[in-house]
């Protein structure tokens, strides 16, 4: 878990990056899913930006608990729904499958 500002932002970027990484390799193959598959992409990198936004969005004292806890709160968020993000492409993929 990210404990810092900087690693944090770098976990936001990291996870929900790799929703859109993988969104992208599913869509060449499959352009036909476009509508669905832009909308994950949009969904994701909508969450970069809102969750950018929310770890500045504070007025902890560096290094305090509250600070560590509002990091932690972030985190977990961007973990949820990154997971969703990919179950949502997941679905995509079976409906391709089927």
């Amino acid at each position: 878990m990210a404990t810092n500002r900087s690693q944090l932002k770098q976990a936001v970027h990291s996870m929900l990056n790799d929703v859109v990484e993988q969104c992208f390799h599913h869509l060449i193959h499959y352009p036909h899913q476009t509508a669905k598959i832009n909308k994950i992409i949009k969904d994701a990198t909508d969450e970069i930006n809102y969750q950018l936004i929310r770890i500045d969005a504070h007025d902890f004292n560096e290094e305090s608990l509250e600070l560590n806890q509002h990091y932690q709160i972030i985190s977990k968020d961007v973990h949820k729904k990154s997971i969703r993000l990919l179950s949502d492409l997941q679905n995509v993929q079976k409906e391709q499958s089927a």
